[in-house]
């Protein structure tokens, strides 16, 4: 390798060469997805992404296979949302519904492509999400509520125009859709 490349490793590479854990620094992202579910509120669950744009329609497809493993109505307090290109407007809507919100997107986060990361919107620095940049700071009804906004977000590999997910993010969506699936039955 020359001296300004880096090598980049798949998250399959490294669940093969762990036993099956990809390491996230920062968060337990599984556990707190989790328990973000189990809320004995209602839960909004919602997906934003471009389809025309690679990786960026992976909260798009997050959403798609939740409905085909779930169904429309997956356990009573749980609510699925179509994903949307223009995710202010339905947060907009979510907003004064109480309960939490979920939102799954293609974030930016410096990190290998597939890595999934778990944020509470208050605790981000400037309530952006995705690769949109949405102030969520300055959607209608949201701004108190931000403690109850989640963002589940994976680093795109690709966001070149084209359709379908690369193999690292639609390995990162099987897992998430496992991870989510297993919150509902516990609701259950």
């Amino acid at each position: 390798m020359g001296a300004h490349e880096t090598e980049v490793v798949s998250p399959r590479e490294i669940r093969e060469n762990l036993g099956g854990v990809v390491p996230c620094p920062a968060t337990n992202w599984r556990g707190m997805l989790r328990e973000a579910i189990a809320d004995p509120r209602e839960v909004h669950l919602m997906g934003a992404g471009n389809e025309l744009r690679t990786d960026d329609a992976v909260g798009l497809e997050i959403m798609s296979s939740l409905r085909s493993k779930l169904g429309s109505a997956p356990a009573p307090g749980i609510k699925l949302y179509a994903g949307s290109p223009m995710p202010e407007r339905l947060l907009t809507k979510l907003a004064s519904k109480g309960g939490r919100i979920i939102v799954f997107d293609a974030v930016e986060a410096s990190g290998i492509p597939g890595e999934v990361v778990f944020r509470s919107m208050a605790d981000t620095k400037y309530g952006f999400f995705g690769t949109h940049n949405i102030p969520l700071r300055l959607v209608p009804g949201l701004t108190a509520r931000l403690g109850d906004v989640f963002l589940v977000g994976v680093q795109p590999a690709s966001l070149e125009v084209g359709f379908g997910l690369t193999s690292d993010v639609e390995e990162s969506v099987r897992e998430i859709v496992g991870v989510v699936a297993e919150g509902v039955a516990e609701r259950e």
